[in-house]
């Protein structure tokens, strides 16, 4: 029967989609440590709705390759996903896959702050902004009745989270999570939404993101997708993908205590928050991580600490105290908590007091992992339009991630006014490494071009 015969709807017609991640890769030896969320849940949705999907990772392949196995695929419909440092990479990309009656749009992070720019690239049909599962699936239906796209769609949350379906298993990522080098790690999602409004971070833009309504899943949808990716893939490592996984302290115990009765041979990362730990927390993991001998199976809480200095926590708006996150990383310790201490350098106004003052509080805190990081303000965030405004930023037309080893080569940073001697002697002393050799900075497809 022909679509639009008999009295029920027309049926929709089944388009190819490609969903493209640009990225750098995260190791040379493991370019791609956990694949994304975004790719895989816009995948899985779009299979869902009836498309025929299929993801592809410029981090797996040259882009000569990505590009040959993109048109030998001939999706009706590609997608871009990229951040801030990879746009140049992701408009030449796309430039590249265009063809006659095929639809390209861009969405993520980058393509929501910067909407009008992305549009004025001529690469993209559509840029969506703000979430993107309604998004793609309104877009897919207007590609399949051959409607002409808007330049713009702003995306609508999501309704359920909770409904949200497990990454379906794509080609693209199989051989990733089946590396029997090392870890098998997933990404899992609690909820979304962050109340913070630290100044180097991108989600406090009210202005493109909605003001901060938290939604979250339950435990019992949780542990249901870890079971599906453990049965999968043999995935033995979970990383909580939201930025801050204590905001619902209840969920996070549960999940943890499901974790140690069903699964305690899968180890956990997560993201805490200074103001939103307690002992409770503590005691619950410390349980868990009896008998977890295994250096994978351990569990790890990451505090954004940042700054052993007081006067740079207000400068960030971290809205939190030096001497209570020393009180959160000793109340972890004493139940056998793993801390991740994250210590952003390179901040504007910093002095040597301050760095004076983070020598004195990391070795307060004794992390079991210090994490060292050097700020590279983030278009869109109060730190960008700071330097902005300030005349701060080296080049305000290069987004690229600048790192140590960019830095010592090149003997300055992205931020001007900044001593960056002082910022790599203090992160090879944190990472405990010596100066490495001068290494090329990364160059993406559409530079070396």
């Amino acid at each position: 029967m022909d679509a639009g015969e008999g009295n029920g709807p027309p049926r929709r017609r089944q388009l190819r989609v490609a969903l493209v991640y640009v990225g750098q890769p995260e190791s040379e030896s493991r370019p791609v440590m956990s694949p994304p969320i975004g790719p895989q849940l816009l995948g899985t949705l779009l299979l869902e709705h009836g498309g025929d999907v299929e993801l592809f990772d410029s981090r797996l392949q040259p882009a000569d390759a990505l590009l040959a196995a993109v048109d030998d695929f001939d999706p009706h419909l590609v997608g871009f996903s990229y951040l801030s440092p990879n746009a140049a990479e992701a408009v030449a990309l796309a430039h590249a896959v265009r063809r006659p009656g095929r639809a390209v749009v861009a969405g993520g992070v980058h393509a929501s702050i910067h909407t009008e720019a992305t549009v004025a690239t001529g690469a993209f049909d559509c840029v969506i902004r703000r979430e993107g599962e309604s998004a793609i699936l309104d877009l897919y239906d207007r590609v399949a009745a051959g409607e002409e796209l808007p330049r713009v769609v702003e995306g609508t949350p999501w309704p359920d989270i909770d409904a949200l379906p497990p990454y379906a298993d794509f080609d693209c990522y199989r051989g990733v999570y089946a590396g029997s080098d090392g870890y098998r790690p997933v990404y899992l999602q609690l909820g979304r939404g962050c109340p913070m409004q630290c100044t180097f971070c991108e989600l406090p833009n009210r202005s493109v993101f909605e003001p901060p309504r938290r939604r979250f899943r339950s435990v019992d949808r949780v542990m249901a997708e870890l079971h599906e990716y453990v049965r999968r893939w043999g995935v033995d490592f979970v990383t909580i993908a939201d930025p801050i996984a204590t905001l619902n302290l209840p969920l996070l115990t549960g999940v943890v205590r499901r974790m140690d009765a069903e699964l305690p041979h899968v180890g956990l990362m997560f993201n805490g928050h200074v103001n939103r730990f307690n002992r409770a927390l503590a005691e619950c993991l410390g349980e868990a991580q009896t008998g977890r001998d295994r250096e994978g199976q351990r569990i790890t809480v990451w505090f954004g600490f940042e700054s052993g200095s007081q006067r740079l926590l207000e400068f960030m708006r971290k809205r939190t105290s030096v001497a209570d996150g020393v009180a959160v990383a000793q109340l972890c310790r004493e139940y056998d908590v793993q801390v991740g201490a994250n210590l952003l350098l390179g901040v504007p106004t910093e002095t040597d007091e301050d760095y004076a003052a983070h020598h004195a509080f990391m070795d307060a805190v004794a992390p079991t992992f210090p994490n060292p990081n050097i700020l590279n303000p983030l278009p869109g965030t109060e730190m960008y339009e700071y330097c902005a405004a300030n005349g701060l930023l080296r080049d305000p037309a290069d987004y690229s991630i600048w790192r140590d080893t960019d830095i010592a080569a090149r003997g300055e940073g992205p931020v001007l006014g900044i001593d960056y001697q002082r910022v790599l002697a203090t992160y090879r002393h944190y990472r405990d490494e010596p100066a490495p050799e001068s290494e090329e900075r990364y160059q993406s497809w559409a530079a070396a071009e």
